[in-house]
């Protein structure tokens, strides 16, 4: 809506307050600008006028989820479904907001009643996927989840949700054409490219999963979980130059992350580089409040190193006390030469 409009809803409005038209109008267009404290309390006005109308608490709603109030949405829409429980929009937005509060079983037999109204929602059969992702129900996820892509095939979220739903239920050919698919309509999934590098991984094809972590890496460079695979498997390769600079490329976007630095130490003690390997193992050590791995094992090395390098003072040996006051009687036995 151009500002002119909304200035005129507004004149309206200031002009006849019960020009309940003209606030309905301008709660949307106020919420269609972001400005959702403001519509709600237009959508609030009206929900007192008229509180039998389903309409106004639906909008309540959906202000109140904008608003990340969840619980509050929740009621809201749960009241407009009392006041018409045939709205499969009412239906649909409160079965959304359930699934967030982790209420799945009420949002599925939401969902359900949507899809026997309306059998070509596809947004209802991928939440119902979503839903059974969750509950890990595969066989019902992948059938949901099918339906959905068979709906809307553009949906790249959808076949990504079915292709990992593949994975899990054995149909790796599946999961494969569907990761391929989700890649080709979305190019920076880089989810996509991890989950197609973990199943070559398995599949000991270690070229491919290399080419799919580097594209992981490329699309999101902060991805550490693949940045550590993408290494694990140039060690093994011996490549070791490639694994050093995909480390050093990621430790400068997150330079605390100590299995980062451990991984740079472990490389570089494996090409003899000890010099390195200390610095690295020191900012492992330092940085041992996210380290992911066996802390008293990197504690143990840190200190091994740091003996190694700094060894600790040795005493310096004593005479014995008895041996001491026998040289200071000597000392003192002295005869003096007479003065002439």
């Amino acid at each position: 809506m151009k500002q002119e409009e909304i200035n005129a809803l507004k004149a309206r409005i200031e002009k006849n307050p019960q020009d309940y038209e003209a606030v309905e109008a301008y709660a949307v267009a106020l919420s269609d600008m972001g400005e959702n404290e403001e519509a709600l309390k237009n959508f609030i006005f009206l929900k007192n006028q008229f509180p039998d109308n389903a309409m106004n608490y639906y909008n309540i709603g959906i202000i109140l989820e904008k608003l990340k109030m969840n619980n509050d949405a929740i009621l809201a829409y749960e009241k407009a479904h009392e006041l018409d429980s045939e709205d499969t929009d009412f239906m649909y937005n409160l079965a959304i907001v359930l699934i967030k509060a982790d209420r799945h079983d009420e949002a599925e037999q939401l969902l359900l009643k949507v899809i026997e109204t309306d059998n070509e929602d596809e947004n209802s059969y991928f939440h119902l996927g979503e839903i059974y992702t969750r509950k890990k129900d595969t066989q019902n996820a992948i059938k949901y989840l099918s339906k959905a892509v068979e709906l809307d095939n553009n949906d790249a979220i959808a076949k990504f949700y079915l292709a990992y739903q593949c994975k899990e239920a054995g149909y790796i050919d599946d999961a494969i054409t569907l990761y391929d698919q989700v890649i080709s309509q979305s190019p920076d999934y880089s989810w996509a490219y991890y989950n197609l590098a973990a199943i070559y991984t398995e599949q000991g094809d270690e070229h491919k999963a290399i080419m799919c972590l580097n594209s992981t890496v490329k699309t999101n460079p902060s991805d550490i979980k693949a940045v550590k695979l993408l290494v694990k498997l140039l060690c093994k390769q011996n490549q070791y130059d490639k694994a050093l600079h995909h480390l050093e490329n990621t430790l400068k976007i997150l330079p605390d992350e100590a299995d980062l630095y451990y991984l740079m130490a472990e490389i570089n003690k494996q090409t003899g580089n000890k010099e390195a390997y200390s610095k690295y193992i020191s900012s492992a050590y330092e940085k041992k409040l996210t380290f992911t791995g066996d802390e008293k094992a990197l504690e143990a090395e840190y200190k091994k190193l740091q003996n190694e390098i700094q060894p600790p003072p040795k005493e310096e040996k004593k005479e014995e006390p008895k041996k001491q006051a026998q040289a200071a009687q000597t000392q003192k036995n002295t005869p003096k030469t007479s003065k002439t």
